[in-house]
């Protein structure tokens, strides 16, 4: 069984969810790396040698590389992160009293498992039925911890999540629509770092400051571009202080239909990115009511 999720912006978070409940617990589950004492993880970090795995793990004396991916081919890339190094400010954000060794091979976590399974790497699924596949761990008690775990039987945390700085501008939009609403709402004004906490929830400090850049550079362009396009009428980009500002006339019920409208036809849009990624236009429009609270009520 895979993802329930067929929209892939919420199927991407999701699956990061459960990436991020491996090494977490909550009271009547516990993730199997957390049992196995991994119980500090950064996001998307720089390695020695320049490589940016999506989760480092830390124990005591280990650490483990984990790559998240949707794709059934990704396998293939995973080889790269075999012999990976801590940085100096990995190993100071994260001290130990020993000098860490890596657990064994990295580990690719998926929902779906892959059409073909290479060869250098750890492979976990974690949609049910979760389950591990196990070439080499050199960590006794990691090793143990997975080869007991049979997934995750409740749902994960949300940790508040509403995206990822790997999500493309078009899975952002439906998330920036419902805070573009909430700041019409306040008739307030919110900067580009303002609106990436909002999306990475409590997870936002765990991931890299180069990957929350990434995020906010796409978030910015997007506050330009409808505050210069479909936004243009309530909407005012602050190129300075890198905020927006919405204002919209909340005592008029037509001001607030009116600008209702202008975000639902922004949605129904297709960027230009998006035709980049080859998915299908049926996922763009789909769950939009159910991300979002409806600025009319």
């Amino acid at each position: 069984m895979t993802s329930p999720y067929e929209n892939i912006g919420e199927r991407r978070v999701e699956l990061w969810r459960r990436s991020i409940f491996l090494f977490n617990k909550s009271q009547r589950e516990v993730g199997p790396f957390f049992e196995a004492g991994y119980k500090e993880f950064f996001c998307e970090p720089k390695t020695v040698e320049k490589l940016t795995p999506d989760i480092i793990g830390f124990s005591d004396e280990f650490f483990c590389v984990l790559d998240i991916s949707m794709s059934n081919q990704k396998g293939q890339e995973m080889k790269k992160y075999e012999s990976v190094s801590l940085t100096e400010y990995l190993k100071t954000l994260f001290p130990s009293d020993v000098d860490r060794k890596n657990g064994g091979f990295p580990f690719l976590v998926t929902d779906l498992l892959p059409t073909t399974i290479y060869k250098g790497y750890n492979l976990i699924q974690v949609y049910q039925p979760g389950q591990a596949v196990i070439e080499r761990i050199t960590d006794e008690r990691l090793l143990d911890s997975l080869n007991n775990w049979t997934g995750f039987l409740l749902p994960v945390p949300s940790y508040g999540i509403l995206a990822v700085p790997e999500s493309t501008e078009e899975e952002l939009k439906p998330k920036l629509a419902g805070i573009f609403k909430k700041i019409a709402a306040d008739d307030d004004e919110m900067t580009s770092e303002g609106v990436i906490q909002l999306l990475l929830g409590d997870l936002y400090a765990s991931f890299s400051q180069s990957s929350r850049s990434n995020l906010r550079k796409k978030v910015e362009n997007i506050c330009k571009l409808v505050s210069d396009g479909a936004l243009s009428d309530y909407a005012k980009y602050d190129h300075e202080n890198k905020s927006i500002q919405i204002s919209v006339d909340a005592s008029n019920p037509q001001s607030r239909a009116k600008f209702s409208r202008s975000i639902d036809s922004w949605l129904k849009s297709i960027t230009f990115s998006y035709f980049q990624e080859f998915r299908d236009l049926d996922d763009v429009n789909e769950n939009i009511e159910e991300d979002m609270e409806d600025y009319e009520d």
